[in-house]
């Protein structure tokens, strides 16, 4: 559902589908998001093909290192450019520099707050936290997801989405260490449709899905949050304007509503940390990419990159060397991982990616007021 990137090379992201055709597989191919066709009774046409570009689609509580008031939201100043004098050695980005991109967009500006995550200890280092692995088609180290087991793989979770015409998609989302507990961290257009311009009517979320099993229950959105930068931006581009400055703010948080048993999610499956200071040392991501072949969107898959670099294409987004389809829209990238407890500190969400390249936009100061507006229910 995305535009290109700035040098023409195309983008992923979720799109909808009206018919149930094999072939229409191929044009999603590349789509941020998995879309399952609905059921339907009469078979309906394929959308006409159009001349744009396809755009990609679809415990216990740890406190914050930074001691911020909940009920003041971070002012959005200048970037942060004295954290890490030497940006090389620890991986932080636009440090000392302007962050903004050769094409002139902006990304969410560095503010100094972190949020750890409810168990586990984050890892100072120069690197992944797992072997670098770009295919895409690797599982998470054989660990039995729980409370006492890999923090990746009990956070992680399948996004089941549905817009108000019955257009059916599929993301991915992470579960981190809210104040309210029942957070949930995906893209953007995880929850906003792109073919109504409008939320989608409803949301579910699934931790450690494993093709059809549920180990830790299925989840409600009941309330979420996204940028209005992204819809401002995204609405220039639907109306066939030339703007990728969507790219930067293609992020969204989600409440859960309780479980049967009053549980809050996080309370169940623990909650992975958030940095909202534009920094990195390498990156793992897990989700449930749809396609290529392996890819069915039924297991989680990760990916693990040390290398990471910012403004690719000019646009503003971490870029990372990852091949994964539609549905992983929405896994937390997440820095400094401990591979012995899965804990870390997530840093962007896969928003969309072009051949071996995944692009996410870095968390700041927006992201950061709009958690804060979500968990005070404004």
């Amino acid at each position: 559902m995305h535009p290109s990137v700035s040098d023409g090379s195309p983008m992923t992201t979720p799109r909808r589908v009206r018919a149930i055709v094999v072939a229409s597989a191929a044009v999603l191919a590349l789509s941020g998001c998995i879309i399952l066709p609905p059921p339907i009774v009469q078979p309906q046409p394929l959308p006409q093909p159009t001349t744009q570009q396809p755009q990609p689609q679809p415990t216990q509580t740890a406190e914050p290192t930074e001691t911020v008031d909940p009920s003041q939201f971070v002012q959005p100043d200048e970037p942060i450019a004295d954290s890490d004098p030497t940006p090389e050695d620890v991986g932080a980005y636009y440090a000392g520099e302007s962050p903004i991109t050769s094409a002139g967009y902006s990304p969410d500006a560095a503010t100094d707050v972190i949020l750890q995550p409810t168990r586990g200890t984050p890892l100072v280092q120069s690197q992944a936290g797992l072997p670098d692995t770009i295919d895409g088609d690797e599982y998470l180290p054989d660990v039995a997801p729980s409370l006492t087991g890999d923090l990746m793989q009990s956070t992680v979770g399948r996004l089941d989405m549905t817009d108000d015409e019955g257009g059916q998609y599929t993301c991915s989302g992470t579960v981190i260490n809210g104040e309210t507990q029942d957070i949930v961290i995906t893209a953007a257009h995880c929850v906003f449709s792109d073919d109504t311009r409008s939320e989608m009517a409803s949301i579910t979320f699934t931790p450690a899905y494993d093709d059809g099993a549920a180990p830790f229950g299925v989840w409600q959105a009941e309330d979420w949050w996204y940028p209005q930068q992204y819809i401002t931006a995204n609405d220039r581009w639907l109306d066939g304007q030339d703007d990728n400055g969507w790219m930067g703010f293609d992020f969204a948080f989600m409440r859960m509503a309780p479980n049967e048993q009053g549980q809050e999610i996080e309370d169940v499956v623990g909650g992975q940390g958030v940095s909202f200071q534009a920094e990195t040392n390498g990156i793992v991501f897990a989700g449930y990419p749809g396609d290529p072949a392996p890819f069915d969107a039924e297991v989680q898959r990760y990916c693990s990159d040390s290398t990471i670099t910012y403004g690719v294409g000019g646009d503003p987004n971490l870029g990372v060397d990852c091949i994964m389809g539609s549905g992983a829209s929405g896994s937390g990238w997440v820095s400094n991982v401990d591979p012995a407890t899965g804990a870390g500190l997530i840093v962007a969400v896969y928003s969309n990616g072009a051949g071996s390249d995944g692009y996410g936009p870095p968390l700041g100061v927006t992201a950061y007021n709009g958690l804060v507006q979500l968990q005070s229910g404004g």
